[in-house]
């Protein structure tokens, strides 16, 4: 009763499932994201992989440990890689250049006064819409007071 599909109680488990578990612990390894479950897959993988060499037909068995082995190396690379424990340094110049601190504030300079005047001419319109340019108080450019655009009651509610 305890027999399913040739499978039986106490029975080692075959070289074919190791192997699955190596094939998707590979699958995992190349994320740094799945990569702590492809090392958890390898490791059940390799467990399994030994159990099945020791089966009656442990053919698939040394395939599975090897891609366990494999799949293992892999996801403990991505982990030390996306952790930082291992850094690469690279030759050659960086696609993109920073700027020194003095090359920073000659463009912000040189920005500045390129738009001076435009920044002027637009502050002296909002100051002649909103009533300020005659030293008038703040209103509507007609005179009138300008209401609450979300209405007066807005912090009531």
């Amino acid at each position: 009763m305890a027999e399913e599909e040739g499978v039986r109680r106490g029975e080692r488990p075959s070289g074919r499932t190791a192997l699955l578990f190596a094939l998707l612990a590979l699958v995992c390894s190349w994320n740094p994201a799945a990569a702590p479950f492809g090392l958890l897959l390898a490791v059940g993988a390799t467990v399994l992989a030994l159990r099945a060499r020791r089966s009656r037909r442990p053919r698939l068995a040394p395939y599975a440990l090897g891609a366990a082995i494999l799949a293992a190396a892999a996801s403990a690379v991505v982990l030390l890689l996306s952790a930082g424990a291992v850094s690469v340094e690279f030759t050659g110049e960086p696609i993109v250049k920073g700027r020194t601190p003095t090359e920073l504030d000659e463009a912000l300079s040189a920005a500045e006064r390129r738009t001076r005047e435009e920044r002027q001419k637009a502050r002296a319109e909002l100051e002649r819409l909103e009533g300020r340019a005659d030293g008038g108080a703040r209103g509507s450019p007609d005179g009138s007071d300008a209401k609450d655009p979300f209405g007066a009651d807005r912090g009531a509610r």
